[in-house]
């Protein structure tokens, strides 16, 4: 017996992970502005690289477990697994980290929308 959680849980990331990358240029530039346009020093710019390169592994991670995990059952499927690889793998590059996050979100998505083939006793 599968686990729900694991699919919602890559679901979840995959969106919103996809969403934050997706942004993130617009993000990254902002923060810069913003250091630039202060001058106590202190780096934003740093703190959201971190943030979304943590984001990016996360995802990558999350389709990797979810492949080994959900490995022989009909429950997922393999495009969702793979699309969550391919988004970290692709947003780990420098400046496809936008293309990345499309395709994360295409995969969680693709993650959400397969809650529906876990049955109500399957859920723990």
């Amino acid at each position: 017996m599968k686990s729900k959680t694991l699919a919602l849980t890559n679901g979840i990331v995959g969106l919103a992970g996809g969403i934050l990358m997706l942004f993130g240029p617009f993000f990254s530039t902002g923060a810069a502005l913003s250091d630039v346009a202060s001058s106590t020093g202190a780096s934003q710019t740093t703190g959201l690289a971190a943030f979304l390169t943590i984001v990016k592994i996360a995802i990558l991670v999350l389709g990797i477990v979810g492949a080994v995990y959900y490995r022989g059952t009909d429950f997922t499927g393999t495009a969702p697994h793979v699309l969550l690889i391919v988004g970290g793998a692709v947003a780990l590059v420098p400046f496809l980290g936008w293309a990345g996050g499309i395709v994360a979100i295409v995969g969680g998505a693709l993650y959400l929308a397969k809650l529906k083939n876990f049955k109500a006793d399957q859920a723990a």
